[in-house]
Parts: structure tokens; sequence; C-alpha cells
């Protein structure tokens, strides 16, 4: 019996491990400039990232929305500004993504968030988390997460981020 426990919790592991390492290539951070290569053929694409479009929202002077698909099934999309900086991401896939990575510098607000909620007694459920400058909102199941984070500093003036934002 021992023996299919032990087994299991490499495999379990080596799971994670993947899940992790398959995210990683997300580069999608809050406050950063947009991390997608210009075109999917390019020679700085990773293998991870597989480009599906960049749409110019209307109006468009407010914002500009990239959108990538990556290999393990997550879709990312970067909402920016007119002069680059990322002010909101979206997820939605089989998986959760890496959100220290799509959070950037905003992850350490996210993880006292979470540390508090954890704390009070919340565990499992979706976040809802509105705190020192991040909104994050995250929930789903196994294999359909969703999710979005902003910075409402970030935000271009005169929009409303509910109107974007799934």
């Amino acid at each position: 019996m021992s023996f299919y426990r032990s087994n299991f919790s490499v495999v379990a592991a080596l799971l994670g491990v993947a899940l992790v390492v398959s995210a990683v290539d997300a580069g999608a951070a809050l406050g950063q400039t947009p991390s997608w290569p210009a075109s999917a053929g390019s020679a700085s694409s990773t293998s991870a990232t597989k480009r599906l479009n960049s749409t110019l929202s209307a109006p468009a002077t407010t914002y500009q929305v990239f959108e990538v698909q990556l290999e393990n099934g997550i879709t990312i999309k970067e909402y920016t500004r007119p002069d680059g900086v990322v002010f909101a991401v979206t997820w939605r896939g089989p998986v959760l993504p890496d959100l220290s990575v799509l959070l950037g510098t905003y992850f350490q607000t996210f993880q006292q968030a979470t540390e508090q909620i954890r704390l009070a007694g919340k565990r499992g459920g979706p976040v809802n988390i509105s705190a020192d400058g991040l909104v994050v909102h995250s929930g789903g199941r196994m294999r359909h997460f969703v999710g979005h984070a902003y910075a409402p500093a970030l935000v271009p003036t005169g929009m409303v981020i509910q109107n974007v934002l799934p």
C-alpha cells in the first residue's frame, strides 16, 4: 500500500512541476510592457506560447488587447494603455496560470491578501481581492479556471474597467 502512495506522491509532484514550468513562459505582468513577441513566427517567440491575435480595441486611443494561447491550454489577455503599460490581465483555461508571473510586482500584495483570507478560515472557492492597488477575481473548477486582475491606478483615465473585463 505504501508503494502506491509514494508513487502517487511522486506523480503528483511531477505534475505540479510540469504545470508551473509550462506557465512560466506566460510573461504578461501588471505594470510592465506587453511580453508577447511582435509576431508568432519571430525568433524571440518561445515554444510555450502561440500568439492568437493582437486586437486594437475601440476607441483606438484608449487601450489595446494582446491575446495568447499557451501550450497548456490557458488563454491570457493583456490590456495595455497607449503608452504600452499593462493595466489588466485575464485568463481562462484548464489549469490556473502562474499568478506570480501575471501579477509581477503586485504578486506580493496578492499573497498577503490570500494569506489573510486563509487565516480567516476560508479555503478553496473563488478568490475576490480588492486591496492595496490590486483587484483580483479568480475561480472555476478542474479544467475550467477563469479570472482577471487589474491595478486601478493604471487603468486609463475615464475608462470603466467593468465594461472592459469579463
